[in-house]
């Protein structure tokens, strides 16, 4: 018995010093962590009662620095993110189906200047380009023709599993020749809104007022076809909305609509 007792005790202080072992390795690693940790670049107090709220407001839409030595890492995650470069400001915003880097703000040509790297502006469709869209586009027209003469809209969404573009009927709740009104769907955790697009029955393709803040704060490709009514010129407007900066995208009338052949 005494014998079972010195092997018990013996293999508990092992067990303690292996236990006792791995705390002290993962007391020092969460140190480590900590040590190496990079601080928020937020000009303000640490001890200040309201910098959580800045640093939440950080976290949300930080602003990096663009190595001017090492290699760019882009964004992975879907979010987006001030670049603080050589040239200026700029954004990059990641979607399930986009890639973005647009300059927001540029230096003076005389003063200085942050020692940063350069970027080059992208847009990168996950779907190539906006052509892929064109089947859904021409359907698109010929509704918003049978909708006539009160406008008409439809999304374009992004799936994901898929890896393919879907056309999604939208429910109308009021629609005159001069607007619109709709319920926007609940998409799936694999869908996201790619293309927004809407028609102004028999009047010219462009982007209204009401557009403008319709689009503001979003991240889509928004488009708008015009000219439907019989004798009518078609055209249409297309423009990638980056969270209220609107770039323009050209996209030939003749591409959606169909043409007929001379006799």
């Amino acid at each position: 018995m005494e014998k079972l007792l010195t092997a018990f005790q013996s293999a508990t202080q092992e067990g303690l010093k292996n236990i006792a072992g791995a705390l002290e390795q993962f007391s020092q690693g969460v140190a480590e962590e900590l040590a190496h940790a990079r601080p928020r670049a937020i000009a303000a107090d640490g001890n200040d009662e309201n910098l959580p709220l800045d640093v939440a407001l950080f976290d949300s839409a930080p602003t990096v620095a663009v190595p001017k030595h090492a290699k760019f890492a882009p964004l992975t995650d879907v979010g987006h993110r001030f670049l603080m470069t050589a040239q200026g400001v700029f954004i990059e915003v990641r979607r399930p189906w986009l890639h973005v880097i647009q300059q927001l703000a540029k230096h003076n040509d005389v003063g200085p200047r942050p020692p940063y790297g350069n970027i080059e502006p992208k847009i990168e469709l996950a779907f190539g380009r906006l052509g892929a869209a064109l089947p859904f586009l021409q359907a698109f027209a010929e509704e918003a023709r049978a909708s006539l003469p009160n406008e008409h809209a439809a999304w374009i969404v992004w799936d994901q599993q898929k890896q393919q573009l879907a056309y999604k009927a939208l429910h109308v709740s009021n629609a005159t020749p001069g607007s619109i009104t709709f319920d926007r769907p609940l998409l799936e955790a694999h869908e996201s809104l790619a293309i927004d697009i809407h028609s102004h029955g028999d009047g010219a393709a462009y982007f209204s007022a009401q557009d403008d803040a319709d689009d503001a704060g979003e991240v889509k490709i928004s488009g708008v076809l015009g000219g439907l009514g019989e004798g009518g010129t078609p055209s249409v407007a297309f423009r990638l909305c980056v969270l209220g900066m609107f770039v323009p995208l050209k996209v030939p009338a003749d591409a959606i609509f169909k043409v007929p052949e001379p006799a």
